[in-house]
């Protein structure tokens, strides 16, 4: 008898210990885990803009006259994540400034941007090493103009000095690819395309960071980011125009939090 009763606790004391370590596991598959990048970019510009129906004011920031133009671009990304999803969410600020190009109509000034956005996204978990999935960008711009070019009607010199806000949202496509879970090597490649004439024309980003995982809680990477947005809209003199590339060489940092 009391064998059986040694026996019976046994079994049951297993058959306790198995199940609660099955839900451990479940529990820790689907357990979300939380990571915050804060980002600082040095950013160049190149693209045209243009307000009302004046010519478009073509820029292109290049190395050589970067530092007397130089301005800043930073992200702070925040992500939740479990064993099949991905929740994403980046602020962006960035301020630029470049000279404008020399053309028949415009015969100098300067151009000057301040892009605030905040995007959110969903990506689903395809493989360990590759996400996809859809995400919202909120994008503000300011844009100031301080120009003298040839009016294109009257063909006289005038002076455009004038600033402009514009607000709108992107639908996005978003697929990113990164290494594999618990490596000390790190590297992420992600691409957006969006917009879709909802509200850019078309925008896109692109993104390639190499780095390392000093420890569990702390990682850094760095490498090259490409912002994209061609935005266009309203007629004759409420028209507004800017095609932008934003694109320079990055570094992030990272802080795992679980």
């Amino acid at each position: 008898m009391f064998n059986f009763f040694q026996k019976s606790t046994f079994l049951i004391l297993l058959a306790s210990s198995t199940q609660t370590f099955a839900q451990d596991s479940i529990q820790s598959d689907n357990s979300w885990h939380f990571k915050v990048e804060p980002n600082m970019m040095l950013p160049h510009m190149k693209g045209k803009a243009s307000v009302s129906r004046l010519p478009n004011v073509h820029v292109s920031q290049s190395p050589s006259d970067f530092f007397e133009h130089l301005k800043f671009a930073g992200m702070l990304t925040f992500e939740a994540e479990n064993k099949d999803w991905v929740i994403t969410s980046d602020i962006i600020y960035a301020s630029l400034a470049a000279n404008v190009k020399k053309d028949p109509l415009v015969l100098d000034g300067k151009l000057t941007s301040k892009q605030f956005s905040f995007e959110a996204g969903l990506l689903r978990k395809i493989t360990p090493w590759l996400e996809a999935g859809i995400s919202m960008n909120l994008v503000n711009i300011k844009s100031g103009f301080d120009v003298n070019l040839i009016n294109p009607i009257s063909l006289k010199p005038m002076h455009l000095d004038r600033n402009l806000s514009k607000t709108w949202v992107d639908p996005m496509l978003v697929a990113r690819t990164r290494n594999l879970p618990n490596k000390k090597f790190l590297y992420n490649v992600s691409g957006e395309i969006g917009g879709f004439g909802i509200g850019s024309k078309l925008a896109w980003q692109l993104e390639g960071l190499a780095g390392y995982q000093f420890s569990n809680l702390f990682y850094a990477m760095a490498g090259y980011q490409i912002i994209s947005m061609d935005y266009e809209k309203g007629s004759n003199n409420s028209n507004f125009v800017y095609d932008m590339d934003m694109f320079g060489p990055m570094i992030k940092v990272g802080f795992n939090i679980k």
